[in-house]
């Protein structure tokens, strides 16, 4: 899949995602390549595009552990953490090879997102989203 149809699928399944939550989960989200040292921001939506990859390293420290772990960098993989707070990075999916979508709800925490019960129809939508990209990963061509 390429970048543009990416972002269109991305926005389509968080707008059922918010609409089944009644309100935004996600109020900034990411698209960035991490190929060896550098990041690269393909997509962004949110309050603070400036300043978003200058502290993208203390951001995703929650993430972390979980995105090395991620080296095959297969589309679809995803993880939560219940860590972030504010503009620590709340969620990542891989799109595909060396890029991934992160999510963050700039106000709450997952725990506190997570502990609303229209979460549960939510979370199916978050899910979605990243199964389109285990069939058909995002490919950039940079």
């Amino acid at each position: 899949m390429n970048l543009e149809t990416a972002i269109a699928r991305v926005k389509k399944s968080f707008d059922k995602m918010n609409a089944a939550y009644g309100r935004k989960v996600f109020d900034e989200i990411a698209i960035v390549g991490l190929a060896g040292h550098s990041l690269k921001l393909h997509y962004y939506d949110g309050p603070r595009q400036s300043d978003f990859l200058t502290d993208f390293a203390d951001d995703s420290v929650s993430l972390r552990k979980e995105l090395t772990a991620d080296q095959a960098g297969l589309g679809g993989e995803f993880s939560f953490t219940r860590e972030g707070e504010g503009a620590g990075i709340d969620a990542y999916i891989c799109l595909g090879p060396d890029v991934y979508l992160f999510c963050n709800n700039t106000e709450k925490s997952m725990e506190e997102v997570t502990a609303d019960p229209l979460w549960l129809n939510a979370q199916g939508q978050f899910l979605t989203a990243s199964q389109f990209f285990t069939v058909d990963p995002l490919e950039l061509k940079d």
